[in-house]
């Protein structure tokens, strides 16, 4: 947990590195999260890809500092929730995600990390994918405690026309917006934009999930052109291309407002890649438990106050960044709902040990200590029906070595453990149907102000496209 006072944080970090937080009248830290989606380990260059340059997601790694066990969930909307609120995606009714047609979202009482920082007197901004509930306005992210919002509220968008089976999910500050343009690149500019014009009255929180590299894979031509020799992987590798550049369109807009020295910036992903990429060593991807679907690249940098080029193998989970950067911005981290994270910054700045012992992955797999156990029968969408599993992960990173039949009083005792965690447990919220699906326009207050409107721009849209095409053909 955080330590009890801003200064008793001060000086314990002052006894673990110098100079990080040392000086009474230390401001608050601007926070910048940029995550990726659906990402491979080995894709970025600073975890070993080498099919695509990342300079700029690796200039993170260089002049920061790299975490080498930092876990999240093995899908997309848990990971989000996660990160929000500091606390197990199966309390947070956030553990499936929402699908197309659904009215559910992220429990109501679930307060977000962009609450305790506004509350701590940030200005919040939020830029790109939430799907953390895409119609009730109560699930939206302006009623989450983001002050500012671009993007969209759901998953699987196209990429130029930021629809979805036709229904459009781009908006910002609570309107639709009907725009042309690469939803990367569109992205970027909009967070260069509120940093570059930041008054610096007060210190700012940008949260930056991106829909790259998650499908449709799409990209630009010119970028889909350069990676077409590696076949049906070259429109996800175009993709990765444009969300290196995206990214160092934001680190670009931090130095030219100056605000390095004030700015810690995380990159990471929301869960392992798909069997278009590759998660190097380890074994599984997306929806799997196994290290390939939970264990993710991730840096974190601060200019001048974290030591450049070093790795911290200490034990984090994407829930530990909230009471982290609460702790840091002298934010109440824990109100009504007790939180599952804990405070590793002297992890990250000095190699601390990890105050975390245990991940509850989910009701059926659990991490303690070394080893992780993945109880029998254990399923998430595409990872089918588990055998009793048990490994030492340390040893064993690659999972290959089952140990259960060798440990069965450590297999108990685990089960056991899990059983204790389900009380905690609480319901997700009904999977009832959005009324009168599909609308115009996801988010219910935008559909029901301007659907008749955005069903004429998308059909005049579709129909002067399809007119483009028409005069393609002939001239061909």
């Amino acid at each position: 947990m955080a330590p009890k006072s801003n200064l008793t944080r001060r000086a314990l970090l002052a006894s673990l590195t110098t100079p990080l937080l040392h000086a009474t009248d230390q401001p608050q830290p601007n926070f910048v999260i940029l995550l990726s989606d659906d990402m491979g380990w080995q894709q970025p260059g600073f975890t070993g890809g080498k099919d695509v340059p990342t300079p700029n997601i690796d200039s993170i790694a260089r002049d920061g500092v790299q975490l080498t066990q930092f876990y999240v969930q093995p899908v997309c909307t848990p990971t989000r929730a996660c990160l929000l609120t500091g606390r197990y995606a199966w309390k947070t009714g956030a553990e499936r995600r929402p699908s197309t047609a659904s009215l559910q979202g992220m429990r109501k009482d679930e307060r977000t990390l962009a609450e305790a920082l506004r509350d701590a007197g940030y200005a919040t901004w939020m830029v790109g994918k939430w799907h953390l509930g895409e119609w009730q306005s109560a699930h939206l992210p302006r009623a989450r405690g983001f002050q500012h919002h671009y993007g969209f509220y759901g998953a699987l968008i196209d990429s130029f026309t930021h629809t979805r089976e036709g229904i459009l999910d781009w908006h910002r500050n609570g309107e639709p917006v009907v725009e042309q343009g690469y939803s990367t690149f569109l992205l970027a500019a909009e967070a260069a934009r509120l940093i570059r014009n930041h008054d610096g009255a007060r210190p700012f929180f940008l949260y930056l999930p991106f829909n790259a590299v998650h499908g449709p894979h799409q990209a630009p031509p010119e970028y889909i052109a350069k990676y077409q020799h590696l076949g049906r992987e070259g429109p996800q590798r175009a993709q990765l291309h444009c969300l290196d550049i995206a990214i160092g369109q934001v680190l670009q807009a931090i130095r030219d407002k100056g605000i390095d020295r004030n700015t810690i910036v995380l990159f990471t992903n929301d869960n392992g890649g798909t069997r278009l990429t590759s998660n190097g060593p380890y074994r599984g991807g997306k929806s799997a438990y196994h290290e390939g679907g939970v264990l993710t690249p991730a840096a974190v940098r601060w200019t001048g106050k974290l030591p450049a080029g070093r790795k911290s193998s200490g034990l984090i989970h994407v829930t530990d960044i909230f009471p982290t950067f609460c702790a840091l911005a002298g934010a109440t981290a824990s109100k009504t709902l007790p939180l599952d994270g804990h405070d590793v910054w002297p992890v990250i700045a000095a190699n601390a040990p990890s105050p975390r012992k245990e991940i509850v992955h989910s009701l059926q797999v659990l991490r303690q200590g070394d080893y992780k156990f993945i109880e029998q029968g254990a399923a998430y969408y595409n990872w089918t029906e588990q055998p009793l599993q048990l490994y030492n992960i340390r040893l064993d990173p690659h999972e290959k070595d089952n140990l259960a039949a060798r440990q069965p009083a450590l297999v108990a005792q685990l089960r056991a453990r899990l059983q204790y965690h389900k009380q905690f447990a609480r319901d997700e919220e009904p999977p009832e149907r959005i009324p009168g699906f599909p609308p115009a326009v996801y988010g219910e207050e935008e559909n029901s102000r301007h659907g008749a409107e955005i069903r004429r721009k998308l059909r005049g849209i579709a129909e002067k496209d399809a007119k483009l095409d028409r005069k393609k053909k002939k001239k061909r």
